[in-house]
This record gives structure tokens, sequence and C-alpha cells, in this order.
């Protein structure tokens, strides 16, 4: 019995993080020393709490009350462009009707308005935005037909009020805390394979119900962040593979 390889790059960092902190405290429940790897376990602790401190640098500057704020202003202007839209789309002139119909058929098209936009988080709604204002771009003319180019403008200038301030925060945040996430999470990786590896070596001499169970235990954590990384691609886990392709996970 040996603990699985688990290939750690598909996870999304809260997914990272979080499988690392309760591998970390699964395997303090399992007493390091007995398991033979008190040296790799300090190792190991250290890194991930480099990785959490730096993923909490850039996740601290999206929940400021003045993030909060600016997300909110520029909310409510793509919903005042779009409520404006649709009034248009009903008008008895065909030809601003027209207009306004073509408007919102990129709008739904975008990123921006599939669902509650608070669903696609802070940042990524920035980059929706910016993509939305660039597929409006050739039809600027029919945004002007109908007079929304004011309300359009609106969106724009609280979009990149939003986006100047992210970069600000992020910026500030790094000079006081300077690694990055990339880094952390790889230099995390290395410390847990050094635990891991030892284990298996040390479970493949010695054997016994401690190790056993230390790898009954690791091995059930990454069954459960191996679906919750295939769930969130939409596959489906079939002993291993799924409908796209293999789990990396052996």
């Amino acid at each position: 019995m040996e603990v699985k390889n688990f290939y750690f790059p598909q996870m999304h960092n809260g997914e990272h993080t979080a499988f690392h902190g309760e591998s970390f405290e699964q395997l303090n429940r399992a007493n390091p020393a007995l398991l033979g790897v008190p040296e790799q376990t300090d190792a190991y602790g250290k890194a991930l709490n480099e990785q959490k401190l730096t993923v909490d640098v850039f996740a601290a500057s999206e929940l400021s009350p003045e993030s909060l704020e600016l997300d909110r202003s520029r909310d409510k202007k793509y919903s005042a462009f779009k409520a404006y839209l649709k009034v248009y789309a009903n008008d008895a002139n065909e030809v601003l009707s027209g207009a306004a119909e073509r408007l919102l058929f990129v709008v739904r098209k975008s990123a921006i308005d599939a669902g509650n936009p608070l669903r696609l988080g802070m940042v990524k709604e920035t980059v929706a935005i910016n993509s939305l204002l660039r597929n409006l771009e050739p039809l600027r003319a029919d945004v002007e037909l109908i007079g929304a180019t004011g309300r359009l403008q609106a969106l724009e200038t609280a979009n990149r009020s939003f986006e100047e301030l992210q970069i600000a925060r992020n910026l500030e945040k790094a000079d006081k805390h300077p690694s990055n996430v990339k880094d952390a999470r790889i230099v995390t990786d290395a410390a847990y394979q050094a635990v891991i590896e030892r284990i298996n070596a040390q479970a493949l001499l010695y054997g016994g119900e401690a190790f056993n169970a230390f790898i009954k235990g690791q091995n059930a954590i990454i069954d459960k962040y191996a679906n919750l990384v295939a769930q969130r691609k939409g596959m489906a886990k079939k002993g291993g593979e799924t409908e796209t392709g293999k789990l990396t996970v052996n």
C-alpha cells in the first residue's frame, strides 16, 4: 500500500491550498515522528504557511471596502446599460429596436451576462466586462443611434476604476510579501512530495498499522480533491478515467 500520485497543477489556488491544509493536518494527527518524517513535516508546514500568506496577499485586495464599493458601482452600471437596451428593443421604431437587438445579442453572449455576475468573482468580472466592451466596439453606431453612449461610457469608467485599484493593491501588497502564488505552490508541492516519498519507502520497508492508517487517510483526501476537480471540469469520474480523458491520479 502506498500514497497515490496526484497532479497538483490541475487544482485552482483555493483547492490547492485546502488540499495541502487537510494533508498537513492529517500528517500531524498521524504523528510525524512515528512515521519517520519530523524534519520533512516541519519543512512542509513552513512551505504551506508561506503559500497561505501569498494567496492571502492577492485575495485580500478583492475584499477591501473600496473594492466592494467599486464592484457594486460597475454592477449597477452594467444593469442600467442592459435595461436601457431592453427598453429600446421594444421600441415601435424598427430602426431603433433593431439597433438595440443587435447590442443585446452581443451582451447576452458575453461571460458577464451568464447568470449572476457575483459568481464570476471580481477579477474575472473585470476581464469579462473588458471583453464585452471590445465586442461592442464595432456597434458604436448602434450605441449612438439609441443614445446609450453615456451609459456604456459609465460602465467602461467603472470597470477601469476597479481594475486600476486592483493593480495598485496587488503591487502594494506584493512589495510587503514579494513571492508569487505559482512559486509558492511549487515549493509546497515539493515539500509534500518529500514527505510522501519517505513515508511510501518506510511503509514498504517496515509496514505497520500507523503507515496503513496514514496512507488510507491520505488517499481519501486525494480522491476527494480529484473528484472536486472532475466535477468542476464537468467530467464524470469512471474508474480513474473521464469522458474527456484520464484523471491524473494513480
